[in-house]
C-alpha cells in the first residue's frame, strides 16, 4: 500500500513498501514537480520515484537533435536528477489537480526508446498504485517474470540476427536466392529477407 506523502532523500532506502501515492506533488523550493510513475527492481523489492516537472510541461517536448531517445518526449526524473549540492530534500507541495493531470497525460505519451539500456533488464515501470500487500506481491512476481522475458526476448534477437546473417552467407557461396532456399529447406522470401537485412558491408 502507499503511504501518506512524505520527504524525499537521495539516501533515502526507496522500499517498494514505503511508497508516496502516485500524483503526489512535490517541491525542491524552487520548482514543483509530480510524481508520476516508479521504477520497480522486484529483486531488492526497491520503488525508485519518477517525476515530471512543471517547467517541462511548460517548455514542451524534448526537441534536442542530439538526445534521440527521448526526442519529443518530456524528461523523467529521479530524485538524484532534482536535488542540487545545496538540496536536502524534496518536499510535498500543495495539491494540483490540473497539474497532476497535465503531468500524468504527459507520461501517457512519452515515445518508448528505440533501444534498451541496462536498466530495461532490471527493473520494471510501476504507473498505478497497489492498494493490499497482496497486489504489491503480485506486482513483483509480474516485475520478475517481465525481466526474464525481456532478456529472453534479447537473446532470442541477437540469435536471430546471427541465423539471418548466415543464411545470406549462403546465399551468397551458392550464388542464387532459389538454390539457397532448396538447400537450407527454407522459403525463397526467407533467403530475400535475410539479404535485406544483413548489416552493410564497409
Amino acid at each position: 500500500m502507499s503511504t501518506p506523502t512524505r520527504a524525499l532523500t537521495e539516501n533515502d532506502r526507496f522500499s517498494i513498501s514505503d511508497r508516496s501515492p502516485i500524483g503526489s506533488r512535490y517541491t525542491d523550493g524552487e520548482e514543483e514537480y509530480t510524481l508520476v510513475a516508479y521504477s520497480v527492481d522486484p529483486h531488492s523489492q526497491t520503488a525508485f520515484p519518477l517525476f515530471i516537472a512543471d517547467a517541462d510541461i511548460a517548455a514542451g517536448p524534448n526537441t534536442h537533435w542530439y538526445d534521440r531517445a527521448t526526442m519529443g518526449s518530456i524528461d523523467l526524473l529521479e530524485v538524484s536528477d532534482l536535488l542540487g549540492i545545496d538540496d536536502e530534500a524534496l518536499h510535498p507541495a500543495a495539491p494540483d489537480q490540473d497539474r497532476t493531470d497535465a503531468a500524468l497525460a504527459a507520461l501517457a505519451s512519452r515515445e518508448e526508446h528505440t533501444f534498451r539500456d541496462t536498466r530495461d533488464f532490471s527493473r520494471v515501470m510501476l504507473h498505478g498504485d497497489l492498494n493490499t500487500e497482496e497486489e504489491v506481491t503480485a506486482f513483483l512476481a509480474y516485475a520478475k517474470a517481465e525481466l526474464e522475458l525481456r532478456v529472453a526476448q534479447r537473446q532470442l534477437e541477437k540469435v536471430s540476427r546471427e541465423r539471418s546473417e548466415w543464411i545470406a552467407r549462403v546465399a551468397d557461396l551458392t550464388g542464387s536466392q532459389r538454390r539457397a532456399a532448396r538447400v537450407l529447406g527454407l522459403n525463397q522470401s526467407t533467403i530475400s529477407r535475410a539479404l535485406r537485412e544483413r548489416p552493410e558491408r564497409p
